[in-house]
């Protein structure tokens, strides 16, 4: 990595990372996201995001995108629990169009009333169509369960109640109070000098004043059960514990036991559950490991005949693997780690989100080899440990969508893993 970084004086982060390709991906990451609200801001920074492109004082919604396409190239956001973030890609020629962009849509954003509106009625029907989605509504269920009355527990995309009510006024409070230069962090990758980046930001980014106010996320975990009848052919659930934040130094060895557990078709899950007893289509485990929570458990859907015999046999794998971790397992599970780590790295957009999200979440950028040697440092040994340390001390948490789903609740979560 040929990256340097440089902090302005109002606290504004900059990253380049030097890279001899003929694009530049280029973006503005803010370390605030759907965490950072209050109940009555549910969906805010989502909609924030959404009406950065609708409009600044130099280009209406039509030129930010045209100006962009007429080069070659795109733009786009998105929004986290953590984190938001504005980001394009252009050919080297055109970094300067595409920072003069990305400035105006922070800098300069109006908000037109009119946009709101329309606006509003694309996230309300982006909200019933997650609502109408069981595989998404399910995750949604079971985060609302874990993290109980808590904004990481609460949906991106907020409530129909919450965003009918959003006016302009709320919009530019949230920006003008997460949207600080010291929660922020500008990122390019590509093949143009730290000089000329660093200089190109300061001219347009120095001038924001920092009015960022803080908000701590102490999230807390809360066990409990989701159920919710619906008359559907497959039966959708998710299972899972409390996991580790992304602090934790055994973070390497929870990835790792997420790929054996169900990270692919050759993980115990799948083989166990598809392969063998043809339980499911689909199943797959997941770890979220993040700065303010993390998480570990599975998703599957299948028949309501078989919901019983599958959440017996995916929770006996979960035993089985604090005790029965293979040679071959560990090795596999290194392999993808390594190979998805390292095909990232080939993508400048991949490597920009990266760099953004290490200033984010630890204030240095963490190197290439130093992530190579963690995971070359996995055991069997650490996996059985982070494993017992997670589901001897779990509360779980059981979402179910589907005929009869409420049903599931007489399994009593506290004797899941006894």
């Amino acid at each position: 990595m040929n990256v340097e970084f440089k902090v302005l004086d109002n606290g504004l982060t900059i990253v380049n990372d030097k890279m001899n390709i003929n694009s530049t991906s280029i973006g503005v990451w803010i370390g605030s996201g759907s965490a950072k609200e209050t109940e009555n801001e549910s969906g805010i920074a989502h909609m924030l995001e959404h009406m950065a492109f609708k409009g600044t004082v130099n280009r209406n919604a039509k030129q930010i995108a045209q100006e962009i396409e007429d080069v070659g190239g795109d733009i786009n956001a998105y929004t986290s629990k953590e984190v938001t973030a504005y980001y394009l890609k252009v050919l080297k020629e055109n970094t300067e169009l595409g920072i003069d962009i990305l400035s105006d849509i922070i800098k300069h954003s109006t908000f037109p009333e009119e946009e709101i509106e329309r606006e509003r009625g694309v996230i309300i029907s982006e909200i019933g169509q997650s609502i109408d989605s069981p595989d998404d509504k399910v995750f949604e269920n079971f985060n609302s369960t874990a993290f109980k009355n808590q904004s990481i527990g609460r949906s991106i995309l907020g409530t129909k109640e919450t965003v009918s009510r959003f006016q302009k006024p709320d919009l530019k409070n949230f920006l003008s109070s997460n949207y600080g230069p010291q929660n922020m962090v500008v990122v390019s990758s590509g093949d143009i000098s730290s000089d000329w980046f660093f200089k190109s930001i300061e001219e347009k980014f120095s001038e924001i004043k920092n009015n960022y106010k803080p908000r701590n996320v102490n999230s807390k975990w809360s066990s409990g059960f989701s159920g919710e009848d619906r008359d559907l052919e497959q039966t959708q659930l998710v299972f899972g514990i409390e996991g580790l934040r992304n602090c934790d130094i055994d973070k390497y060895s929870l990835r790792a036991l997420t790929i054996i557990l169900g990270g692919g078709m050759s993980s115990r899950l799948f083989q166990e559950i598809r392969e063998k007893k043809g339980l499911c289509y689909s199943i797959f485990a997941f770890s979220q490991i993040q700065k303010t929570f993390g998480t570990l458990g599975f998703y599957a859907g299948t028949s309501p005949n078989n919901v019983d015999d599958l959440i017996e046999t995916s929770l006996n794998e979960w035993k089985k693997i604090k005790f029965s971790v293979s040679d071959h397992e560990l090795s596999r599970a290194k392999a993808q780690m390594k190979a998805g780590f390292i095909m990232g790295q080939e993508s400048n957009s991949s490597r920009a989100e990266y760099m953004a999200k290490c200033m984010i979440d630890y204030g240095r950028i963490i190197k290439s080899d130093e992530v190579k040697e963690k995971i070359e440092n996995i055991t069997i040994n650490s996996i059985s440990e982070v494993a017992e340390k997670l589901i001897s001390s779990s509360h779980p948490v059981l979402s179910v969508i589907g005929p009869g789903a409420k049903e599931y609740k007489k399994l009593g979560l506290s004797s899941l893993f006894n």
